[in-house]
């Protein structure tokens, strides 16, 4: 790795808690399956947090680089492994992952993405706006574009003047089954394929 990438990679791991407000309206918004989970970004677990208070039905793998995070990702109930996501597993789990949801660290929004698609069928992104600006950046979103866009309330969810929006990756827009809970019924359209709405 060179000494660039090094620098950028160590520098780009600052923990923003992703507001449990936040992730309801993601919830709200867009259908995801029950199933493997995996938020490769799981800081001290709060995305993980939030999805519980709508549905316990979720088997979770969780990623973190700093390791005092370790304690309250475990009291999540997730398979914890404390490690640089991108070089390493995510599906800790037997099962295959479902669904990767994680707000990654802005520099590395690209390669997050793209190894997310590789991961999983379904892919939920808390992003910078002003991360996606770089020409590189518009085309890797012009040549695979999100299905599905959640402006979380208030809109734009701000930090520090920073602007955020839920990009969403593998929802076809149809009707779907839902169980109590608001989760796509694995039954349904959504399980396995890969589709929401």
């Amino acid at each position: 790795m060179s000494a660039v990438k090094t620098l950028e990679r160590s520098t780009a791991w600052d923990l923003y808690p992703t507001p449990h407000w936040c992730v309801q309206r993601l919830l709200d918004e867009a259908s995801f399956p029950r199933g493997h989970w995996c938020d490769p970004c799981a800081g001290s677990g709060h995305i993980i947090d939030a999805v519980a208070e709508v549905s316990r039905f979720i088997a979770w793998s969780a990623i973190e680089i700093r390791p005092q995070c370790r304690a309250s990702l475990i009291e999540s109930g997730a398979e914890v492994l404390i490690a640089d996501a991108l070089d390493s597993p995510w599906q800790l789990r037997p099962e295959p992952l479902d669904v990767v949801i994680a707000e990654p660290p802005s520099p590395l929004v690209e390669a997050f993405l793209a190894r997310a698609r590789e991961e999983a069928p379904i892919v939920a992104l808390l992003v910078r706006l002003e991360a996606i600006a770089p020409a590189r950046r518009a085309e890797m979103f012009r040549t695979m574009p999100p299905d599905q866009v959640v402006v979380p309330h208030p809109p734009p969810f701000s930090v520090e003047r920073r602007e955020y929006v839920w990009f969403v990756w593998g929802q076809e827009r149809r009707a779907v089954h839902r169980t109590e809970d608001g989760f796509a019924d694995p039954a349904g359209a959504l399980h396995g394929d890969g589709g929401a709405s």
